[in-house]
């Protein structure tokens, strides 16, 4: 018996060493200005001691700075970045492990936008798809977003640098930011005094179904259920949304009711792959949660 019990303590601690993971790697910040990075770490930070059951909880170190090009060629490598956030698109789901659980429960397909003091009044006026049509948005280079906007024929410039998009509004060399419906006022807020002109317009929101997920190599299938584990054990008991609403990120858009003068622009999302359960109020926020009309069709107009 004694040896039976020593044998079966040897094969469980071979297993926990088998599953141990000491460290998971990330990129660097974009920018000193990043607060979405520390959003990300810390809901990463999260996930992993909600899904340890048991386990030595990794520590997560950055490696390099890279863009987001970069960043998914290392993730889907898997030799120097274990885990990134992207906006999802099917090839990304292809070509890497994707953890299919919105980090923001999908705020990232509600776009207000970063716009110059200057442009108020003309965006004051616009309505419509077709009146947006008439303007042009500035995107990072390698978004997925760049094509769902041009799928439905909105002109967009794109920036390999981050910080020169709004360099580039700013200088009025384009339009529009669209930003994430809690990214725009904080990144407006903290580059003030860089960008004084930069204003953060809140009467459009362009929607289109649209998720960050953190993404793992395919060969870190144990890293990604871990992950994917404790996220859902935070929606459980609460800790997610707990998170959006304390997190400098994203606490400021709660209560997310809309005022009845903001235009709604929706239109399709052609990138995401079709059996995206987008539909699913537990891991996504629906229009009607903001007061938009929830079986509004995309506008063709």
């Amino acid at each position: 018996m004694r040896l039976l019990l020593t044998g079966i303590i040897a094969v469980l601690l071979s297993v926990n060493h088998v599953l141990a993971i000491e460290a998971v790697y990330i990129p660097q910040p974009r920018s000193n200005l990043d607060i979405g990075h520390e959003y990300h770490t810390s809901l990463l930070k999260k996930a992993l001691i909600h899904g340890a059951k048991g386990r030595a909880i990794p520590i997560i170190k950055t490696s390099l700075h890279m863009p987001e090009a970069r960043a998914n060629y290392e993730v889907t490598k898997g030799e120097k970045v274990d885990v990134y956030w992207f906006g999802t698109d099917a090839k990304k789901e292809r070509d890497m492990r994707a953890i299919r659980i919105p980090t923001s429960k999908g705020l990232i397909g509600y776009r207000r936008f970063i716009i110059h003091k200057d442009s108020i009044e003309k965006f004051d006026n616009i309505a419509s798809l077709q009146a947006l049509k008439q303007q042009t948005a500035c995107l990072g280079a390698h978004w997925p977003d760049i094509r769902i906007l041009q799928a439905s024929d909105l002109p967009v410039v794109v920036n390999t640098m981050y910080e020169n998009i709004f360099k580039r509004v700013h200088a009025k060399r384009c339009d529009y930011f669209p930003r994430a419906y809690h990214d725009g006022y904080n990144e407006v807020s903290v580059r003030k005094n860089r960008y004084p002109n930069l204003v953060h317009y809140e009467k459009i929101v362009l929607h289109y179904p649209f998720a960050v997920y953190f993404f793992t190599p395919k060969s870190k299938e144990t890293l990604a259920a871990w992950i994917e584990d404790g996220l859902n054990a935070m929606i459980e008991n609460g800790e997610f949304l707990r998170h959006m609403q304390s997190h400098l990120l994203t606490a400021h858009i709660f209560p997310l009711e809309q005022s009845a003068d903001v235009r709604y622009i929706n239109i399709p999302n052609p990138s995401l792959p079709e059996d995206t359960d987008w539909k699913n109020k537990k891991y996504w926020f629906q229009p009607s949660d903001f007061g938009f009309a929830e079986n509004k069709k995309p506008a063709l107009n």
